[in-house]
């Protein structure tokens, strides 16, 4: 999946929204790591278990080895992605307490600026689409 490109921020619904799209974005990864995750767990499982039946059909110790390896790589997999994914959910917190406090920030700065009575605080960063 291509990585979604955001426009430049040059306004207020702009910068909720190029937030929003980083955290959607992120939780679509997040989907796709989880999956291999649970997926690279099965199989260096399923590894170890065909390392052991080769053992006790009295397999030669190379292809035990090269399966034992196999597992041991596919475990190393299911690490690297339990770490992805755990900073996947570190973004994805991030993402969030960002547009809260873009929203929360930004939304009373454009409260004071619709009640400003002074021409030049109208900001079009808050009124353009």
């Amino acid at each position: 999946m291509p990585i979604t490109k955001i426009a430049d921020v040059v306004t207020h619904r702009a910068l909720l929204n190029a937030l929003n799209t980083i955290r959607a974005e992120v939780e679509n990864r997040q989907e796709d790591v989880d999956n291999l995750t649970a997926w690279s767990g099965e199989m260096a499982e399923r590894m170890r278990g065909i390392a052991e039946e080769l053992k006790a059909l009295n397999v030669d110790n190379h292809t035990i080895g090269n399966i034992t390896m196999l597992g041991d790589l596919i475990t190393g997999q299911k690490a690297a992605a339990d770490r992805y994914k755990n900073a996947t959910d570190q973004a994805v917190t991030q993402a969030e307490i960002a547009a809260r406090t873009a929203h929360r920030n930004h939304g009373r700065i454009q409260d004071a600026v619709d009640d400003a009575d002074v021409p030049m605080a109208k900001n079009t960063f808050y009124r353009a689409e």
